[in-house]
């Protein structure tokens, strides 16, 4: 691999270092690791949205690992289809919405009971009608679905369902059938994972490569998120131009830079600290992740160097920061909802 020191931006690296260790604070903040919170960077709210430089500051991942990853209730083919559905829907809390369940660690879809119950299907398609009428999104608002919605929609349509939310579900259970999941489930690397998701409908390379990465967290998978291959989305490419303007793709392709970037990381933008409340998840007294977090890894090198492109669109577009508002729910008072049968008005609800 070229060394890329010589073509890097140091004004660029300063500036990238500064935007990571300020999202840190944040998260240090909301997670009761630190008390104060400085809020005198327009861009970096103590609630501003940024995905953190560290796997464990992904709420989705932490929910798959603290609730999903060692639960002995699920199948090991459900389970690698719960780990796809946290990032495919994207909303917060998807899994208790979707079961209209309060305890997490009962929250999850039995992805083999979806083939052939027809009434838990209804119950699921109408946990997800009920929760969207009183304002809740089942899909994530920071990321696209567009196309996975198409390709769910397209194999519900081929089986005589008609076009809704749910057919990821019937989509993604048909995986168990065609033998996706057992592909996946013997995947050896990261990369045959990307792949093989990549080669399904509807699968572009970032959703192929951020679920990829999403099954590392899964105890029955064998490769990790930190595997020397990555396909960096849009958002990275353009920190990158940025932070290495020269570099063209015979001299490094993108993926190599953040490869490069990630075993290079304290030489080009100094160390970063993680607090040791993130180096691991631990469930029931069992570590998930088989090495301590404690700098950036592949995957999250990928996703840091994509939030520093939303950051500097921030500074120029400050009218959008509060867009970027992290969003809340009170996903219990909605499973009440849900339980009370999504009787409620919304007026009622929202009051």
């Amino acid at each position: 691999m070229a060394n890329l020191e010589p073509y890097i931006d140091k004004s660029v690296a300063e500036d990238i270092y500064y935007f990571w260790t300020r999202v840190i604070e944040g998260f240090d903040y909301r997670a009761g690791v630190s008390k104060t919170f400085n809020n005198d960077d327009i861009a970096i709210q103590a609630e501003t949205e940024y995905f953190g430089p560290n796997v464990t500051m992904d709420d989705r991942l932490r929910y798959m690992a603290s609730n999903l990853s060692t639960n002995p209730n699920i199948s090991d083919a459900s389970r690698v289809l719960n780990f796809v559905i946290t990032h495919f829907y994207g909303g917060r809390d998807c899994h208790r919405v979707l079961n209209a369940e309060m305890d997490p660690k009962k929250a999850y879809t039995d992805f083999e009971r979806v083939l052939h119950d027809e009434d838990y299907n209804k119950f699921l398609r109408s946990n997800l009608d009920k929760a969207k009428a009183i304002g809740y999104s089942i899909w994530s608002k920071t990321e696209l679905h567009t196309s996975l919605q198409s390709a769910a929609n397209n194999y519900a349509v081929s089986q005589g369902r008609d076009k809704h939310a749910i057919n990821m579900i019937h989509w993604l259970a048909g995986w168990i059938t065609d033998g996706t999941v057992d592909r996946i489930l013997n995947s050896k690397t990261l990369k045959e994972c990307v792949e093989i998701l990549c080669s399904k409908e509807g699968i572009g390379a970032y959703y192929g490569y951020h679920g990829g990465t999403d099954q590392s967290t899964n105890p029955k998978i064998s490769f990790t998120h930190d595997e020397p291959f990555c396909i960096p989305g849009p958002g990275c490419m353009k920190t990158l131009k940025m932070l290495m303007p020269k570099v063209t793709n015979s001299i490094a392709p993108p993926g190599e830079r953040v490869v490069w970037l990630r075993e290079n990381q304290e030489k080009i933008f100094g160390k970063l600290h993680f607090d040791k409340y993130w180096h691991n998840i631990e469930v029931s007294g069992q570590k998930v992740y088989t090495f301590e977090q404690t700098e950036l890894t592949t995957y999250t090198a990928e996703v840091a160097l994509c939030q520093y492109g939303i950051y500097t669109d921030l500074l120029k577009m400050p009218e959008k920061i509060s867009k970027r508002r992290i969003a809340t729910h009170d996903v219990d008072k909605i499973i009440r909802h849900l339980h009370n049968g999504g009787t409620t008005s919304l007026e009622s609800f929202m009051n």
